[in-house]
């Protein structure tokens, strides 16, 4: 089972690579393919792990046509915390690979379960806690079949999803300017 996580590398932290270790060690044999700039702390990153180093594989930035292509070594992704990947994310999702996250309290920290919710995966996906970020990711890693389904359906359902409805968006969009501006006409027109 490979695990991966290609957002960019100032979203990962000492809390997140906790909870990917604990995946880690949950799942054996497991690895991890981590986008990581070259630089010194790439051995923090191997420590705090708690793994042996060549069940990680650090990466650096590619082009978006290779950065996409390492999709295709990648089973289940990884998202860090408390900031979600938010284009990355769609990304994954789109190459067929799920992600798990963790639902905060800020925006930052919402992008997962949003996205999630729009493609009817929030339950799946998206842990309340740290603990069942650790348990959907090893439950998900434990079940080949529905690993199997989800990764064969994700692209169809970002594509019948509001993540992808361009027009939809540019109605409420509109709609919204639209009631904006009534708004503000209301509350500074003149009485005659």
């Amino acid at each position: 089972m490979t695990f991966g996580c290609l957002n960019n590398f100032c979203k990962v932290n000492a809390g997140t690579l906790e909870l990917w270790s604990q995946v880690l060690s949950a799942v054996p044999g497991s690895r991890l393919i981590l986008l990581c700039p070259q630089g010194q702390h790439r051995q923090e990153v191997l420590e705090k792990l708690k793994v042996q180093p060549d069940r990680v594989e650090l990466v650096e930035y590619r082009p978006r046509d290779q950065y996409l292509k390492r999709y295709h070594r990648i089973d289940i992704g990884l998202d860090t915390f408390p900031y979600n990947g938010h284009t990355t994310r769609p990304d994954s999702l789109w190459m067929g690979v799920p992600v798990v996250s963790v639902v905060g309290q800020r925006a930052a920290s919402r992008a997962g379960w949003s996205q999630s919710k729009n493609l009817g995966l929030a339950e799946e996906l998206v842990g309340q806690s740290p603990q069942d970020f650790v348990s959907l990711a090893v439950g998900l890693a434990g079940d080949l079949p529905r690993l199997a389904e989800l990764r064969s359906t994700l692209r169809q359902r970002m594509e019948k999803s509001p993540l992808m409805d361009a027009d939809r968006f540019a109605r409420n969009v509109e709609n919204a300017y639209r009631a904006m501006w009534r708004r503000w006409c209301a509350a500074h027109s003149r009485p005659s």
